[in-house]
């Protein structure tokens, strides 16, 4: 009988993201979240200096402050899809060393990342934290997790240990 590595483990609480890693996944990604908010301003800026297109420019400074609002919203939506669909991180979560995956250990599915991504704009999202769990209210409704990949790998080779264990 040949032995097969897992792929995927079910997710224990002991494998989660700490609170730490969650604030630094926060904290860095609105850094990240402004600095793109800010790229239409500046396109604006440069197409008044450079080209002499004043428009664009007097539209961005008299934007409607909702409108700015849905803008800014949808960027955050339109980021966490991005990133968390094609690789399970954003860039915070690059940083901190974790990863979005479903509870069963296996990737999350388009749909889940979409539901976590606007699950995100729930206001007081962020209180949902102050649990004993780092779990926020987006986790929940897309049924995700946030793992130290650390931990998790560490699970993993134990896993693979016991495997190859059985299987002598």
């Amino acid at each position: 009988m040949e032995f097969v590595k897992p792929k995927e483990i079910a997710i224990t609480s002991a494998m989660l993201a700490s609170s730490g890693q969650r604030l630094g996944n926060y904290l860095i990604d609105m850094v990240i979240h402004n600095i793109i908010n800010v790229i239409p301003i500046g396109i604006g800026w440069i197409l008044y200096e450079f080209f002499g297109n004043y428009e664009l420019s007097l539209w961005l400074e008299s934007i409607n402050p909702i409108v700015d609002f849905l803008i800014s919203y949808l960027i955050i939506v339109i980021y966490y899809m991005i990133f968390e669909s094609l690789t399970g991180k954003s860039i915070g979560k690059y940083v901190t060393n974790t990863k979005v995956m479903m509870a069963d250990g296996s990737k999350p599915e388009p749909y889940s990342i979409f539901i976590r991504s606007l699950s995100r704009l729930i206001p007081f999202d962020q209180l949902s934290f102050l649990g004993t769990i780092p779990r926020g209210w987006h986790d929940t409704l897309s049924k995700t997790v946030v793992v130290d990949l650390k931990k998790y790998n560490q699970e993993l080779e134990m896993q693979d240990s016991i495997n190859e264990i059985g299987q002598e």
